[in-house]
């Protein structure tokens, strides 16, 4: 009886924040194939017609585009193979950063219909804001420097002097100021629109997803390049750039463990200081990831909660770390499991036409929870 209430009680807590996740439901655009009408890229501004037929409208029906993204979509389709990029990379970091943890980030592939743990605003749901929103500004800043988008161009030198005038400000830097501001066109609008309208967990949405742009920014990083006779450097050229997306991802990892619990009352009213006036502002805690509800500890299944249990997972008897058997198995044990493969080996290339190889037959021991 107390099992059902319990159960009753989280579902209630489902359908009272389920309506603030619109603005990550883009992610299912990793499964997309879609065919952007990239011939409009030829006229600035000029946008595509709506129709069932329009990629746009298709990524509102199918992929979980709200009305404020497909009205972006159609006014700068061009813009939307990088949309779609950064759903791919926004999920395969998840994914490999969580791979080891009894939480692994499989539940981001199942966008646009995403399950409790993306909706209850819960620290997963807060890791993968940051890192859908640090991903759209990573593919967009990248698409500056490449020349991909009309809209953008290299970012701005740095206005600071060269230390020490050891080089000189040049290259293609990646336009990080201009992702950001279309990040915040195409996911924040969405979390604002929910706020005006009062629905909870807004507001931690929007404060996460400035968390993962301004991860982005402080990870910019200056990067070189020698001119001179036989490589001899005598000038040396400079741009700022981002670094591997992986090294994003593994930073949030470090804000999700650091998390902190809020009410949703206190991060709303620091989002609102936050879009006040310049002098009304006081200091924000922008460096951390926030979340509104406890997570379960994802040993078990429970649909209920978006636990997928860890049974049946590979785990590491020798770690101490979260990929041990002893903390992955949440205790239950495990079992060894003896796999046998059969490949070619030794391979000899002999005279001129053909290639003899041995089979060789290798054994090795993987461990599976309980």
């Amino acid at each position: 009886m107390m099992a059902n209430l319990q159960r009753f009680g989280v579902l209630l807590v489902i359908l009272f924040l389920g309506d603030f996740v619109e603005s990550i439901k883009w992610l299912s655009l990793q499964h997309s194939h879609l065919q952007w009408n990239l011939s409009l890229a030829s006229h600035p501004g000029r946008g595509i017609r709506s129709g069932t037929s329009s990629p746009c409208t298709i990524a509102r029906r199918r992929y979980g585009f709200v009305k404020q993204q497909a009205k972006l979509c159609r006014h700068s389709v061009e813009v939307m193979p990088h949309v779609q990029a950064a759903a791919v990379l926004a999920a395969d970091t998840c994914r490999t950063v969580f791979r080891q943890r009894r939480w692994n980030c499989s539940s981001i592939g199942m966008a646009p219909v995403l399950p409790p743990d993306l909706t209850r605003a819960t620290r997963e749901q807060a890791y993968v804001y940051a890192i859908s929103s640090a991903a759209l500004t990573y593919t967009m800043a990248r698409a500056c420097s490449s020349g991909g988008l009309h809209q953008c161009t290299c970012a701005a030198k740095p206005a600071a002097a060269p230390a020490g005038g050891q080089f000189q400000w040049g290259g293609c830097g990646d336009n990080v100021q201009w992702a950001v501001q279309f990040a915040r066109r195409f996911i924040d609008n969405v979390e604002k629109h929910a706020l005006e309208k009062r629905s909870n967990g807004a507001a931690a949405n929007l404060h996460n997803n400035r968390v993962g742009r301004k991860v982005m920014v402080e990870s910019l990083r200056t990067q070189c390049k020698c001119h001179g006779v036989s490589g001899s450097c005598n000038i040396k050229t400079c741009w700022r750039a981002l670094p591997a997306m992986a090294e994003i991802g593994a930073r949030l990892l470090e804000k999700y463990t650091n998390a902190v619990e809020v009410s949703e009352g206190s991060i709303a009213e620091e989002v609102a200081e936050e879009r006040a006036p310049k002098k009304a502002k006081r200091a924000v805690g922008t460096q951390l990831l926030v979340y509104l509800s406890k997570s379960p500890d994802y040993c078990t299944k429970d649909e209920a909660l978006g636990s997928f249990g860890t049974v049946g997972r590979h785990c590491n008897v020798s770690s101490s770390g979260p990929e041990s058997c002893r903390q992955l198995c949440c205790g239950r044990g495990y079992r060894t499991v003896v796999e046998e493969k059969i490949e070619r080996c030794q391979c000899k290339f002999y005279d001129c036409c053909y290639v003899k190889c041995k089979i060789c037959r290798t054994k090795s021991q993987i461990y599976e929870c309980l």
